[in-house]
């Protein structure tokens, strides 16, 4: 892990970023090991992304990037399912935000009512995708997304990645947010707790002006764990991410990916 970690920043904490406001111990390689989070198994080793709710073309064309992604991020089989409705929420699970006109819909009746009674005996994860606004809790205002550490559900949505005056989504900030909550949603479901060494993939966020500092790619201290728990060599993770991004047309994030792999590589 020490070959990548000049790819990374310190973490830096500026005013009303998430460990401005919440205060996390963080957590080691070695503290992620003995905690025994919960992993995949010979039984259990396939990511299901469930699309819930109304979608447009450009947040369709997002998850299927998403599921590539994520196949080359985690190194297991994802499958993307059809799209359901929402359904009925129950009054005390949604709120209206009466000077935006928004409904916004508690993360907890996804990851406690919906999704563990959708959840496959062969998932090592389900996580929702919704373009519905959500709240974890009545203090909250929103929240990008939410994943158990134990129940291996999550939900994350897009509805706050869209501008707030004209509610369209430039296509490229799409992507890349859409990513970010996604890897790092799926990274909380497979027991990796927030990252408070390095500005980092799994660092909690507070705002889109933070998740948009953030890299597309996690440190080396959760690459590290990321490695031990999929069994996942390196080197072949940084060639499948460089793959991902050459196909995207985003050179930068493509030759990062091929830095990183190098330096692993001469250091081997």
């Amino acid at each position: 892990k020490d070959a990548i970690a000049p790819f990374f920043s310190p973490m830096k904490i500026e005013s009303g970023d998430w460990l401005d406001t919440q205060k996390e111990p963080g957590e080691t390689f070695e503290q992620y090991i003995v905690s025994n989070p919960t992993l995949p198994t010979k039984e259990r080793n396939t990511i299901y992304i469930q699309p819930i709710g109304k979608f447009t073309k450009e947040q369709d064309r997002a998850i299927e990037q998403v599921a590539e992604y994520m196949r080359a991020f985690y190194s297991l089989p994802v499958k993307l399912n059809s799209v359901k409705p929402i359904g009925n929420v129950p009054t005390d699970k949604k709120r209206l935000v009466k000077y935006r006109n928004n409904l916004q819909i508690l993360t907890s009746h996804f990851t406690d009512e919906v999704l563990p009674k959708m959840l496959p005996e062969d998932a090592a994860s389900l996580i929702a995708f919704t373009n519905y606004d959500l709240y974890p809790e009545p203090r909250w205002a929103f929240v990008f997304g939410q994943a158990s550490l134990d129940k291996r559900v999550g939900v994350w949505s897009l509805y706050q990645f869209a501008d707030p005056v004209t509610g369209r989504y430039d296509p490229d900030f799409l992507l890349s947010r859409t990513l970010k909550i996604a890897m790092h949603e799926i990274g909380h479901m497979f027991g990796m707790r927030h990252c408070t060494k390095y500005e980092c993939l799994m660092s909690g966020t507070n705002s889109l002006l933070e998740t948009d500092r953030r890299p597309l790619d996690n440190c080396p201290e959760c690459m590290a764990k990321l490695a031990w728990a999929m069994k996942y060599d390196p080197v072949t993770r940084y060639k499948k991410l460089a793959d991902f991004w050459r196909k995207q047309g985003w050179k930068d994030e493509e030759n990062k990916a091929l830095a990183k792999l190098r330096a692993i590589e001469s250091v081997k």
